[in-house]
């Protein structure tokens, strides 16, 4: 998928200095199902946001929040907006300054849970969760109702805060379609998601996953562009 021109004005916060904290507490994780992320048994669970830099690293405050748009690897340097690719040589994860074990997926391992797991095909699927739009991913076990799998537009799985509070705690994950930062500008919001891997591709591009109202399959973009991230922990099986 060719990323969109139609793009909007970025009102950019720049942080200054290079020292910066993680301002996020284990005690604030809502707790959320478990995911295959291969056939050995790697399990993983998802955090319960999107990744936001302000003025330290930590989670939106909702899982239908949109996070900051970053650079691919960018880990100890999170308010890089540098338009040249060759400023982004090599994967630094972000789940590294994030206190808790946290990291980010590789390709293949979002593709296993979006495509290759048990029942892959039952539990992935477009939504709309508090008028945004999104992909819902469902955890291995689950055993709730009220989703429709697929791709097939925004109008299908329609959840407001209390049917998604529902959702939610039988361990759903939700992933807004934010859009993408590139050249200053932010496009395609609330029509597309872009979210990072930490697998490069090569020379100047890298893997993401990206969905509108269908999972799309030309997932290698510049590292420059900035996308969301959602970050995991592995859990134990």
């Amino acid at each position: 998928m060719s990323m969109r021109k139609h793009l909007v004005s970025l009102a950019a916060v720049i942080v200054a200095g290079l020292f910066f904290v993680s301002c996020h507490k284990d005690d604030d994780i809502i707790p959320v199902g478990l995911f295959s992320i291969n056939a050995e048994g790697g399990q993983v669970s998802f955090a319960p946001g999107n990744l936001i830099f302000d003025t330290c690293y930590h989670f939106a405050a909702h899982q239908y929040d949109f996070g900051s748009y970053l650079g691919w690897g960018t880990g100890a340097d999170p308010t890089d907006t540098s338009r040249n690719n060759a400023d982004y040589p090599t994967f630094d994860d972000w789940g590294n300054y994030v206190a808790g074990g946290w990291r980010t997926l590789s390709y293949d391992e979002w593709k296993y849970v979006i495509c290759s797991r048990p029942d892959a095909s039952d539990k992935c699927g477009t939504a709309t969760v508090c008028d945004v739009h999104g992909m819902i991913l469902l955890p291995d076990n689950w055993k709730g109702s009220n989703f429709k799998p697929g791709f097939n537009g925004w109008t299908e799985n329609v959840y407001d805060d209390v049917a998604w509070k529902m959702m939610e705690s039988d361990g759903a994950v939700f992933l807004p379609a934010q859009g993408y930062r590139e050249d200053g500008k932010i496009g395609y919001v609330d029509t597309a998601g872009f979210y990072w891997t930490s697998t490069p591709y090569y020379d100047d591009f890298a893997y993401y996953i990206d969905f509108i109202d269908e999972l799309t399959n030309d997932q290698e973009y510049f590292r420059a562009i900035g996308i969301a991230v959602r970050l995991v922990k592995d859990e134990e099986y």
